[in-house]
């Protein structure tokens, strides 16, 4: 299966144009395993439709489940937040981003073995800020509504670190 890597991600996540096969026409973010968070929840696909707004994608199983059986609502924000993210990725060409703020309203339990998707788009862009919302769903039914705030900032150097770094100094919202 051919495949198209780009390398406006971090260094560590490769973004792969998938031609053929059940997910051909969509793009797959992948974090190698190294022990973060993202790379433990899965490969991640995304596609823009023709009207400008993103489709999103994810494969679910047992280690997403919560003890009820269903979908565990922190696995359904992390994929929101990974989302977000896509919705924005063609803004962020010379930028990376943080989330500021995510309002999640759970509509629906999710079942484990079915793919979730979601769809959104940007409301608005200022010079750092980005306004995004969006709607997850599973064959057909509504699991989440959300929105969410950007804040685009410079892209940082990549350091070898285990992930017990320091504080940036600026951390604050300016």
């Amino acid at each position: 299966m051919p495949l198209t890597l780009h390398r406006t991600i971090p260094a560590d996540m490769t973004r792969e144009h998938i031609t053929t096969g059940e997910h051909a026409g969509w793009t797959r973010w992948r974090r190698d395993p190294d022990g973060r968070f993202a790379s433990m929840l899965g490969d991640f696909f995304f596609r823009q439709a023709e009207a400008g707004d993103v489709h999103c994608r994810m494969e679910t199983d047992r280690k997403h489940s919560n003890g009820l059986g269903y979908l565990h609502g922190g696995f359904i924000m992390s994929f929101i937040d990974m989302a977000m993210f896509a919705f924005i990725y063609r803004q962020l060409e010379n930028h990376a981003a943080v989330t500021l703020s995510c309002a999640t309203d759970f509509l629906s339990a999710g079942i484990v073995g079915k793919p979730i998707e979601a769809s959104g788009e940007i409301l608005k862009e200022t010079g750092k800020m980005l306004f995004v919302r969006g709607l997850v769903t599973q064959d057909g039914v509504n699991l989440a509504s959300f929105t969410g705030t950007m804040r685009k900032i410079p892209r940082p150097a990549r350091t070898e670190a285990d992930g017990r770094g320091e504080r940036p100094v600026s951390s604050q919202v300016d």
